[in-house]
């Protein structure tokens, strides 16, 4: 039994380490490739992929050679960061930093080629943009959404952008693929994104990302209010207390 139970354990820290590996690539990984990086013989690699496969855990990529996350492990993913980011103590950490900026504020991710809205807490103000969590925003005309593309390779944000319809909500909503590189290219030095009435003609909205401990981004923490209660100036004056609540989430959600 002992032997069993060891057998076990091994399987799931194999297929752990192989997830693991495909997460953390930025393209499709070949046998070969995850092999080298899980220090695993290619038989073993290949069957733990097609096991996996099987699960919708991982898929392969177009030219059938690659594989990468499949939509399971996507969805439970997200499952899991919904199951966290609606604890008690992370909205808490929201609900102090919407009573010190007196807007509404969001806790996203990209999921499916848009932004998904894991935890959201409202404001005061009657005049407010009226969405709840689990509501689902544009990738280009927001600034969670930007903010996640900028830390994509312009190759495989190009790819993104070029699957979906950049619709153009105002007239300063970026669709051009050129001038959204020039916007990533801001945004990865400031380390942070603005929404300046992008999506709805009077909304101004600014986003700082959550980074795991190898400083991956994997979520957004944004506010966003009328433009005649918060100016530019303003949602960028509140960056230094965005970025402290984010760095508070990350801890909370043991990331």
């Amino acid at each position: 039994m002992d032997d069993e139970a060891d057998s076990k354990i091994t399987a799931v820290q194999k297929a752990a380490r192989l997830l693991q590996a495909i997460a953390s690539a930025d393209e499709p990984q070949s046998l070969a490739d995850l092999s080298d990086q899980t220090v695993m013989p290619k038989p073993s690699v290949h069957r733990l992929l097609l096991q996996l496969e099987e699960i919708g855990f991982v898929k392969r990529d177009l030219s059938g050679r690659g594989y990468t996350v499949g939509a399971s492990w996507l969805r439970l993913s997200v499952d899991a960061l919904v199951t966290q980011a609606r604890q008690p103590i992370v909205r808490g950490v929201m609900q102090r930093l919407v009573d010190r900026v007196k807007e509404s504020c969001n806790l996203s991710v990209l999921q499916n080629h848009e932004v998904l809205y894991l935890e959201r807490v409202e404001c005061d103000w009657p005049l407010r943009m009226q969405l709840q969590s689990g509501s689902r925003v544009p990738i280009h005309a927001t600034a969670s959404g930007k903010l996640l593309i900028a830390q994509m390779s312009e190759k495989n944000r190009r790819a993104l952008l070029n699957s979906v319809h950049r619709e153009k909500f105002t007239d300063t909503t970026i669709v051009d693929l050129d001038e959204m590189e020039e916007e990533c290219r801001i945004i990865r030095k400031n380390d942070l994104s603005m929404n300046k009435e992008e999506y709805h003609r009077g909304l101004i909205g600014v986003a700082v990302p959550l980074r795991r401990s190898d400083n991956t981004v994997i979520a957004t923490l944004s506010i966003h209010a009328p433009s005649f209660r918060m100016s530019v100036e303003t949602a960028l004056s509140y960056a230094p207390l965005l970025k402290e609540s984010a760095k508070e989430i990350v801890a909370e959600l043991g990331l």
